[in-house]
């Protein structure tokens, strides 16, 4: 994630052609799908080991949802179409439009919030595996039939943005939520039987659905429209199969690795446990954003190729140090971590005004 979008934005347009390239573009694309399938992975361990207080009410629940709520608010202050509040009413129709567009952050807020909601209505692990696998394969196959229609004829075009690209969106809830349902229903399995048997698990759960997902996939992409139609979508569910099974199979690439690793380093963790952190300040510093001036705007896309790797490097080595020692912060002293985050948060926030 964090090399793919530093060298698209920094690589000269001359040297992003060619047989590597496109190579490069389709893994590239893996990225952000492992994203949204690992997210819904963990959200569903994380949800199995405290399930009783999950499908009910409760504190943690509020809290839990509160945190989504905060990735959909980041999502949108990433975007924010002025820098003060004060000239907001002074904004045009299409940087409001922009602002509305919705990217993964509020994909994977909504989504979560409503898999959550998922857990309350199941109740049940079962069901709430086989609803989220289901659920999965509805969001891609209906795709091209959402996409075809005019959301903004009975939607506000906040609402209408997460239904399609039309209005700008990058990841509209269709079909990327797909993946955070897959991730979802694919962490249940785990749970109940792939922690003690992962050989299996990567074998029957990962592998053969895999490579039927790869194979469909190449027989339906050259001919989208014989299944799906004529419409701005029809090749979704083709491209989102061939995605999915190409990361179920390296996903159970990296399950039987595991099994000869008895243990990571801490910084592996801290990454993983950071990822929010990581994810906004990067896009901060390769996109810029209303606090600050980023790479995009310092350079362009004008770097050479041994440049871009040299930006990437720093990029990465900057992420996953500050990864590493906010995480070790927040364990050794949570209460001053929490009151540097009011701190920054509230920084962040007199900026605007």
């Amino acid at each position: 994630m964090l090399y793919g979008h530093t060298a698209s934005a920094l690589l000269g347009p001359h040297y992003q052609v060619g047989r590597w390239f496109d190579i490069w573009q389709f893994q590239r694309g893996l990225t952000s799908s492992l994203f949204l399938l690992l997210g819904g992975f963990a959200f569903s361990i994380a949800t199995s080991r405290r399930w009783a207080s999950h499908v009910r009410w409760s504190p943690a629940l509020v809290k839990r949802i509160r945190r989504f709520g905060l990735f959909v608010v980041l999502g949108y202050a990433l975007h924010l179409p002025a820098n003060k509040f004060a000239v907001l009413s002074s904004v045009d129709a299409d940087r409001w439009r922009a602002f509305f567009a919705v990217d993964v952050l509020q994909a994977i807020g909504v989504s979560f919030i409503g898999i959550q909601l998922l857990v309350l209505a199941a109740r049940s692990r079962r069901a709430f595996m086989f609803a989220t696998i289901a659920l999965a394969a509805a969001t891609v196959l209906a795709t091209p039939l959402v996409w075809t229609c005019d959301w903004t004829r009975v939607l506000p075009t906040f609402a209408a943005a997460y239904f399609s690209p039309a209005t700008g969106s990058q990841f509209p809830l269709f079909p990327w939520m797909g993946f955070i349902l897959l991730g979802a229903g694919l962490g249940q399995l785990y749970a109940r039987w792939g922690a003690n048997d992962l050989s299996a698990f990567a074998q029957r759960a990962l592998i053969a659905p895999g490579i039927v997902l790869v194979a469909i996939a190449a027989v339906i992409r050259p001919r989208p429209e014989l299944l799906f139609g004529s419409g701005p979508g029809n090749f979704v569910p083709g491209e989102m199969m061939m995605r999915i099974g190409a990361c179920l199979i390296i996903l159970a690439a990296f399950a039987q690795l595991s099994r000869r690793l008895s243990r990571l380093p801490h910084i592996f963790g801290a990454v993983a446990q950071e990822s929010l952190l990581i994810y906004f300040v990067h896009l901060c510093i390769v996109y810029g954003s209303v606090w600050n001036t980023g790479l995009v705007q310092l350079y362009g896309a004008s770097r050479t190729p041994v440049q871009t790797v040299f930006f990437v490097a720093v990029v990465v080595s900057a992420m996953a140090g500050l990864a590493y020692y906010w995480n070790s912060f927040k364990h050794v002293h949570p209460r001053w971590a929490r009151a540097t985050s009011y701190v920054v948060g509230a920084a962040l926030l007199i900026r605007l005004l």
